[in-house]
């Protein structure tokens, strides 16, 4: 203990008499601990964390496919034939069932409240092993036709609306009009499908392909009996899918292609597959700035170790041995790097709360990132290779030292720094590295960059600034008097409003996640030859919907009230509409019976009566769809219970917010009001993802250029240090003030330009890893790669213009009396 409390008063003394490179060397661990934790705290919690659910790893997404085929927005369902022809005969599955999500309207006396639900197979609820807090699961026996209706209500709700009341259990619920009985209460931590779901409602698939009503497709899970695999599954779920009946609306929901095949991959790795790409790169970059933050101590540590290369060979001519001066090296070592380890600690706690607060919603699992076992772990791995990096060098230097040449100084140099050429190869070596993988960093952060930038300007065919938008539920049973009244009274009111300078309603707004699409049929006079059938997106909106929501008009005019008549169906197209199925030089005028394949009348035509630009409603990096706008109260057109109400306002949308929601309230005071916000807030919500990961990447590429240039700084200013006798000479002898400016800077970039060239062989294969992450740009983008050379090159001046400056400013007359 004795010899313990000498080191370690030894080693705060050799910290206090550097006291700039240790506290270098103390940020430098603390940031790439601190970096590394939270972001393995964020991968491990999101893709490597077991599911709260019993035998998880035996849950699979199940969905079919024909080969060629495309399914409307991307969807990835089980088709109701192959689930009744392979549920009860399989061989490889427990239990299947399906669920998906649905907002309900929940009434609470004279309250009306919109709630996000789910409807969900009892075989799937059950085979999730998560025992109700209150009361039962649903049951086989809830999914039949004629079953009572029932509920099961989340924790969240139960608390906010029964005050956690046990006696919840039998009492009835108003969902959607409908009175149900409350059967059960999950626990808190239960979450499915998402966490923002408040109740359970018995999903009730058809159990015959021949049902005229029912679910047709659906989103499905499965649970693998013991020592099954997805690939088992998957052959018996596409011979049963093969061998279904064929169904009117498949090619409707699947797309033209070939023979069925069924897909399975595990509940864990579904999850989580939008974020896996992004979650593996910044895992990589990660890496990355803690190999820098290891490289950089490794370089700080033998400058120190260099510097003390005398010291050590006087205490070991003195009778020092040589196990005795490594023990020194590595308690001093240990101090500077237990502290960068606490400091990186608290720093990934204090990072992963920012995280929580600035990382998307959509980030799924975000309630499992926590600092726990698994981190803790990793902690003291990142300690033990912090220690390594502090320590090694200057003790391997120390272990081979001649004490003779330390004493003299083996290069007969004026210097007292780096004696010889493998010092100082290896010194520049470790730069070399530390510039290299920097580059590789700001790389990958400018191409994210640029592709951020390219997302955010694209066309997306309308107009967010100064709109709000509102989403009202009308009750369940209204006729379509009451509704169309309530839709004109809304408007008329709406527009009238202070601050108000257009407002309309329709059934869909861009970035919600319902979609309405229909079959449509093109004749072939107008499609160029051949009639074409395909399918295409269907908004049922008011007049004024178009300039409330800025759509951009291509040619001819916007719906207007005048085309509610009863002989004509009046619709506006989208461009994709037109590049797909028209072929007519004017598009303006177009008629096409039988658009909607008789659902409107076999006696009422469509006439096209405007052109729009591509609403990309699904987001900014999906591709275009046809589109068709119809007037609400035309033939065959009604806006439902849910009307989505679009309101341009002249100044901030924000402010008229207040007015609006009282207005509704006094139109009818049945209505279920959701949201109303700027649409300005669902936009930027939609590029949450790739901004969170541009941000994020580029804090990286910015703490690399931080540590790259702490590393050359500190060691160009331990090199002025220790050269000044041989500066002073050199002063002495006729060099100019730049000459010695230039000596420092050439000295730095001579490291800094391999590194360079380096750096930039490695992002080339680096970002070939970033395919699925960028939007408009390559891999091999040429801005970006010209981009991270100049950054880091201005960096490197920066670090090395502070010591150039000291070793042009030395006095000759004092250096040489050292």
């Amino acid at each position: 203990m004795d010899v313990l409390r000498h080191d370690l008063r030894a080693g705060f003394a050799a910290m206090r008499r550097a006291p700039i490179a240790s506290l270098a060397a103390v940020v430098t661990i603390a940031l790439g601990i601190g970096s590394t934790l939270a972001v393995f705290a964020t991968v491990y919690g999101v893709l490597l964390r077991p599911l709260p659910y019993a035998a998880p790893d035996r849950l699979v997404r199940l969905w079919e496919e024909r080969p060629g085929g495309v399914s409307p927005a991307g969807n990835r369902w089980l088709s109701r034939g192959t689930y009744v022809g392979w549920r009860d005969h399989s061989r490889t599955l427990d239990a299947v069932g399906g669920y998906g999500l649905a907002d309900v309207q929940l009434t609470f006396g004279a309250d009306r409240v919109s709630v996000p639900g789910a409807r969900i197979s009892a075989d799937v609820l059950s085979t999730l092993g998560v025992p109700p807090l209150v009361g039962r699961l649903l049951t086989e026996e809830d999914d039949r036709d004629g079953a009572a209706a029932v509920v099961v209500l989340s924790h969240a709700l139960w608390r906010e609306r029964f005050a956690t009341d046990a006696a919840v259990i039998g009492r009835p619920l108003t969902v959607d009009g409908t009175p149900r009985t409350i059967v059960g209460v999950m626990p808190p931590a239960f979450a499915f499908p998402d966490r923002s779901v408040g109740l359970w409602l018995p999903y009730q698939i058809p159990q015959s392909t021949a049902a005229s009503t029912g679910a047709v497709v659906f989103t499905a899970l499965g649970r693998l009996k013991p020592g099954v695999t997805p690939a088992q599954v998957e052959a018996e779920g596409t011979a049963a899918a093969r061998g279904a009946p064929f169904h009117r609306m498949t090619e409707f929901f699947f797309g033209k292609g070939g023979a069925p095949i069924v897909h399975a991959r595990p509940l864990a790795d579904d999850l989580t597959l939008a974020v896996r790409p992004a979650l593996a790169i910044l895992a990589i970059a990660v890496a990355l700035v803690l190999l820098i933050a290891c490289v950089n101590v490794a370089g700080l540590m033998l400058s120190q170790g260099v510097a003390r290369q005398r010291e050590f060979a006087i205490r070991t001519a003195v009778g020092g041995g040589r196990g005795r001066l490594l023990r020194q090296v590595v308690t001093e070592s240990a101090l500077v790097a237990g502290a960068g380890s606490i400091l990186g600690l608290i720093a990934a706690t204090g990072l992963l709360t920012l995280a929580r607060l600035v990382a998307p919603p959509t980030l799924p699992r975000l309630g499992d990132i926590a600092v726990d076992g698994p981190v803790l772990g990793l902690w003291a791995a990142s300690s033990v290779l912090a220690l390594l990096a502090c320590a090694l060098g200057p003790a391997v230097r120390i272990a081979r030292a001649d004490p003779s040449d330390a004493l003299r100084g083996a290069d007969r140099s004026a210097a007292t720094g780096f004696r010889g050429a493998s010092a100082r190869r290896l010194r520049d070596g470790l730069l070399v590295v530390e510039a290299s993988l920097a580059i590789v960093l700001i790389v990958g952060a400018s191409l994210l960059v640029r592709s951020f930038s390219r997302l955010v300007s694209v066309d997306a065919g309308y107009a967010p600034a100064s709109v709000l938008i509102a989403s009202v539920e009308l009750p369940e049973g209204t006729d379509d008097a009451r509704r169309d009244r309530v839709i004109a009274q809304t408007l008329e009111r709406l527009r009238r409003l202070p601050g108000v300078a257009a407002a309309g309603a329709g059934t869909m707004i861009p970035l919600m996640k319902q979609t309405a699409m229909a079959s449509v049929s093109v004749p072939a006079a107008v499609a160029g030859g051949k009639p074409t059938q395909g399918r295409a997106r269907v908004y049922t909106v008011t007049a004024g919907y178009a300039e409330a929501l800025g759509l951009r008009r291509v040619d001819g005019r916007f719906l207007v009230d005048a085309d509610r008549r009863p002989d004509a169906l009046a619709t506006v197209v989208n461009e994709e509409f037109v590049r797909q199925h028209v072929a007519t030089s004017s598009v303006v005028g177009v008629r096409l019976p039988g658009l909607l394949r008789g659902e409107t009348g076999p006696d009422v035509p469509a006439e096209i009566v405007g052109v729009v630009g591509n609403v990309l409603k699904d987001g900014n990096d999906k591709p275009p769809q046809p589109e068709l706008y119809f007037l609400h109260g035309a033939p065959g057109q009604h806006i439902s219970s849910g009307v989505r109400l679009v309101v341009r306002a002249t100044g901030d949308p924000s402010a008229v917010a207040p007015a609006v929601r009282a207005l509704l309230r006094e139109v009818e005071p049945g209505l279920a009001v959701g949201r109303i916000e700027p649409l300005e807030i669902s936009v930027a919500a939609s590029m949450d993802g790739p901004r969170f990961a541009t941000g994020v990447m580029g804090v990286f590429a910015s703490v690399a250029m931080l540590l790259a240039g702490i590393g050359l700084y500190a060691a160009l200013a331990y090199s002025v240090a220790q050269r000044d006798r041989e500066l002073g000479i050199r002063s002495a002898l006729g060099a100019q003030r730049r000459d010695l400016v230039g000596l420092v800077l050439g000295e730095g970039l001579l490291v800094t330009v391999p590194g360079i060239v380096l750096g930039v062989l490695g992002a080339a294969g680096f970002t070939r890893l970033m395919q699925d992450l960028l939007f408009g740009v390559t891999p091999l983008d040429p801005i970006a790669f010209a981009t991270a050379p100049l950054v880091l090159l201005a960096t490197s001046i920066a670090a090395c213009l502070a010591p150039a400056l000291r070793a042009a400013s030395a006095d000759p007359t004092v250096a040489l009396r050292k």
